[in-house]
């Protein structure tokens, strides 16, 4: 392919995916992104074309797609559900102590719906007596992928809800996760309910993307991927294989194919994760490796 038809190329995917996300501060300009994310790949054009066949599929949301999404999920649950608001709650679904995404979209959800920070709370900070004036508790999130995040939530918090009827709002579902998190409510005894804007198959899969060489390109972006991370990683193709291809505009989730978001001195994914951390975090984690190595000494004698 001559530079001139792969820039037209790039140009034309480019416009295409602009009149699908529209236009923010993370797609302006974004067929010059999307030329200088590919051209890292230097002479690979097969790998090149996977990336573009699979940025032709990508979701991204701005903050305005967002906000229309978080407003339509409200009027279902007002028009559809018709729960009663006195005995209803809305929370997050919390995998540790930082105030992530979920928390955002939940504070966006409540601000956008007029809702009162009355109705809103961290299900592990409530009694279990609580639950005996709690009928219905809405969760919010941004995606489920495996559904191992949420597994892990509902086992901690069994107890209390069992006693309630749960509804989780996603903007992104994978279907094997929502196939995952089904067995699991069933087979558990909690009544749960999953709703969600988009639901996606996997990118490698059978009859999607790439048709019959589904399986060649899946080793192929793997094997780019493990050379990424330099080891095995539990983020290549996506966390625990999730295999998504979406951005949000606050950041990139870690269950998207880490080509598109990861970043060192040798590659930048076109949505890159920002993943600062305070001083705080990184003492903790200096501090666990040097104890780690100390009794790995001790142990050797």
């Amino acid at each position: 392919m001559t530079e001139k038809r792969k820039s037209t190329e790039i140009q034309e995917i480019a416009n295409s995916c602009i009149e699908r996300w529209g236009e923010d501060s993370k797609t302006k300009n974004f067929s010059l992104k999307l030329g200088r994310f590919v051209s890292q790949l230097g002479s690979n054009v097969t790998l090149g074309k996977v990336l573009l066949d699979l940025i032709k599929h990508y979701n991204y949301y701005s903050r305005e797609h967002i906000d229309q999404i978080l407003i339509a999920f409200y009027q279902f649950v007002v028009s559809e559900l018709k729960l009663d608001e006195s005995y209803t709650i809305y929370s997050r679904i919390e995998d540790d102590s930082k105030i992530d995404s979920s928390n955002s979209f939940l504070e966006e959800f409540k601000i956008l719906n007029d809702i009162s920070n009355h109705f809103s709370y961290d299900i592990e900070k409530l009694d279990l007596i609580d639950f005996d004036q709690i009928k219905n508790v809405i969760f919010l999130d941004d995606i489920i992928g495996s559904g191992k995040t949420v597994e892990r939530f509902f086992n901690m918090n069994k107890e209390k809800l069992l006693k309630v009827n749960c509804y989780i709002f996603c903007i992104e579902l994978l279907i094997d996760g929502k196939e995952y998190l089904e067995n699991y409510f069933k087979e558990n005894g909690f009544e749960c309910e999953i709703f969600y804007h988009n639901i996606h198959l996997k990118a490698f899969s059978d009859k999607h993307i790439f048709g019959e060489h589904y399986k060649i390109n899946e080793e192929l972006l793997r094997e780019f991927e493990r050379g990424l991370w330099k080891r095995d990683s539990n983020n290549i193709l996506g966390f625990e294989n999730s295999q998504a291809i979406v951005s949000f505009f606050r950041n990139t989730p870690n269950n998207t194919l880490s080509s598109f978001w990861f970043k060192n001195n040798k590659w930048e994914g076109l949505f890159p994760r920002n993943d600062k951390k305070p001083a705080f975090k990184k003492v903790k984690k200096n501090a666990a490796k040097y104890n780690v190595s100390k009794m790995e000494k001790l142990a050797g004698g």
